[in-house]
């Protein structure tokens, strides 16, 4: 088994109990009062909390919510759904 496909078991068995799916889609957000996008993670899964109109990372948000430099933060989003569109074995 090759490095990237023990860190996706490892990964996946962490957000299979954070997000109940092994392959959450993942979104572009904002931690703390920054101007720009500078984390990412999963989406809500909260019928209230409309990304579109909040794209913040609040409580009802499923973790894992992890700070990243936002020249990084689409980029990142990108690899991660397309691992996700790509569902590995």
């Amino acid at each position: 088994m090759s490095t990237l496909d023990t860190a996706r078991r490892a990964a996946a068995e962490l957000l299979r109990e954070s997000t109940g799916s092994d392959l959450p889609e993942w979104r572009a957000t904002f931690v703390g009062e920054a101007h720009a996008a500078n984390a990412i993670a999963p989406i809500c899964t909260d019928e209230e909390h409309i990304e579109s109109e909040d794209p913040s990372a609040l409580d009802c948000c499923p973790e894992p919510v992890i700070p990243v430099d936002p020249p990084l933060v689409e980029y990142l989003v990108a690899l991660l759904n397309a691992d996700r569109e790509g569902r590995w074995a």
